[in-house]
């Protein structure tokens, strides 16, 4: 009565059933794990098969038609448990309707994924990033705790706890999930990434190096791989490398939107403003409601002049209902480039609504209204900024800027205050001491700036800015035999750091014996038979 019906479905070696609805287009074939007959040109007798029709229709019944998401779930008569194929007809079920915003479905469908089979761990994983998107941190770790119950050396729900606690500023606990994932797995590529871009950030770069290199020998033909040594080569300056890297992550995945943003990027910075728009055209091809994409065209279009093309994109994106809190602000800032001051206070106050979380957004704002003098309103920025997110790695930049404005106004403990803050939401951020240092030096705490700055080069000894700003100090202070001392360690400590980056040793000994293992399942592997490890629990990028 309600359009569905059940046909049975015999194939050599397989048989099952046909559920079809009316159009629906093709029916979806559920297999049973039966043994086949011995003769399989031979055809049931009639009443063979009104019996088998009966029987397959009370298993039906009882197995599969309690609620509405169990059509797809056909039991093995050897084994209780579904077997694989019905299994990943749920999770593509589940992901079909999330794609098309039936959240409820979906969610209903994961859980029953997760009844039938616990071990498998990407019901879990598409719960807990249903959790997270709504907001709801705490059972986004649930679902992946109980994952990890069933399964607990998954470098799949291992590296997406270490992402979850990443982006909600727990870098030590992401550690620590990354580290667990490639020992689980050596030859898990994406857990190798998110540890390598986790170094990055704490700026053990040649640590990262190895991460990166480790990844793309156990996956070279990942284009998210690809894609992520491209923007590696992009933040040193080796264009080429960055575009080689670049174009083999497209030639393995032309419709890899991310690559092509970051492509776009790339060009824009080095004056390609043609490439860059035909790399941003091709996104928005692909992702016509990619807000990363439109934000970056817009600035690379006020930045260039063209106010009437950023406004167009913009126009566009309101048209495509895109809109975030990085599309207020790059509007917000191109309306203060242009004096139009109130019509940017209008376009930061939509963003704040609109996205309250987005810590940019409000850092923008703040420093606009600092530019302007209103310090009142800056200091309410801030604060309200910060509130949100008061041990975030996302606040550095608001506790910097905050302590700048303070020490414009004379209030000198305020400021080392928030610099204190500053180091307490991320105890690796090279850019809060270097600040910090720059601060003290202006206050005449000479002892304090070099300890800052000392305290900065231990975290990132690359950092020329540091080397530079110490230089200075020195210099300023009347010392010029320490001034000429920082310069000659500067110099030897890059010598130092042109050994290649793939020699950089790891952090802790169990990454150095998953890298080794990892190399020896590279070593082991036939070059014609080198498998491409695909991430099936969604993309990284």
């Amino acid at each position: 009565p309600d359009g569905r019906c059940w046909t049975p479905y015999i194939s050599s070696g397989m048989r099952g059933v046909a559920h079809a609805s009316v159009g629906c287009g093709l029916p979806i074939v559920l297999a049973l794990a039966v043994p086949p007959r011995s003769s399989r040109n031979v055809f049931l007798c009639d009443v063979q098969q009104e019996a088998y029709r009966e029987s397959l229709s009370l298993r039906v019944r009882e197995a599969l038609l309690d609620a509405e998401e169990q059509p797809y779930t056909v039991w093995s008569l050897q084994d209780p448990r579904p077997i694989k194929i019905n299994l990943d007809l749920l999770n593509h079920r589940g992901r079909t309707l999330l794609r098309k915003g039936n959240r409820a479905p979906a969610a209903a469908t994961f859980q029953w994924c997760t009844q039938l089979n616990p071990s498998d761990g990407r019901a879990w994983l598409a719960l807990s990033r249903m959790h997270e998107h709504d907001g709801n941190i705490a059972d986004a770790e649930g679902m992946l705790q109980q994952g990890l119950k069933w399964e607990p050396a998954s470098p799949y729900l291992l590296q997406a706890y270490g992402g979850l606690q990443e982006r909600n500023g727990r870098r030590d606990e992401a550690f620590e999930f990354y580290s667990r994932g490639v020992k689980a797995d050596p030859s898990h590529s994406a857990s190798w990434i998110s540890l390598g871009l986790l170094l990055q950030r704490r700026r053990q770069e040649r640590a990262a190096w190895r991460c990166f290199s480790l990844a793309r020998d156990v996956d070279p033909r990942s284009y998210f791989v690809w894609q992520v040594i491209g923007q590696w080569h992009r933040t040193r300056g080796r264009l080429s490398e960055a575009r080689e890297a670049f174009r083999r992550s497209l030639q393995l995945n032309d419709k890899n939107v991310a690559t092509l943003h970051a492509w776009g990027v790339l060009e824009w910075r080095c004056g390609n403003f043609v490439l860059a728009a035909d790399l941003f055209k091709k996104g928005l091809q692909v992702q016509p409601r990619n807000r990363y994409i439109l934000q970056s065209w817009i600035c690379m279009e006020a930045r260039s002049g063209s106010s009437s093309a950023a406004a167009a994109l913009f126009g566009l994106a309101v048209d495509r209902r895109c809109l975030d809190g990085a599309l207020w602000q790059a509007r917000a800032m191109q309306q203060k480039a242009e004096g139009r001051i109130v019509l940017a206070r209008h376009a930061f106050t939509k963003g704040v609504k609109l996205e309250p979380r987005h810590m940019p957004l409000w850092h923008a704002w703040g420093c606009m209204e600092t530019e302007l003098n209103n310090i009142s309103a800056a200091r309410s920025i801030f604060q309200r900024a910060v509130w949100l997110k008061p041990l975030h790695h996302e606040s550095v930049g608001l506790f910097v800027s905050w302590a700048m404005l303070e020490e414009r106004c004379g209030d000198v403990l305020a400021a080392r205050q928030h610099f204190r803050s500053a180091l307490r939401a991320d105890r690796f951020s090279v850019s809060a001491r270097l600040a910090w240092g720059r601060f003290e030096a202006r206050c005449g705490d000479m002892s304090a700036s070099r300890q800052l700055f000392e305290d900065a080069l231990r975290v990132d000894p690359e950092n020329s800015e540091v080397w530079a700003a110490f230089e200075e100090m020195e210099r300023a202070s009347g010392r010029l035999d320490a001034a000429a001392r920082v310069f000659a360690r500067s110099q030897l400590t890059r010598s130092s750091l042109e050994v290649p980056a793939s020699n950089g040793a790891l952090p802790s000994k169990e990454l150095q014996e998953a890298a080794s293992a990892a190399q020896a399942w590279v070593a082991n592997q036939a070059p014609n038979k080198r498998r491409s490890v695909r991430d099936e629990y969604g993309d990284l990028s």
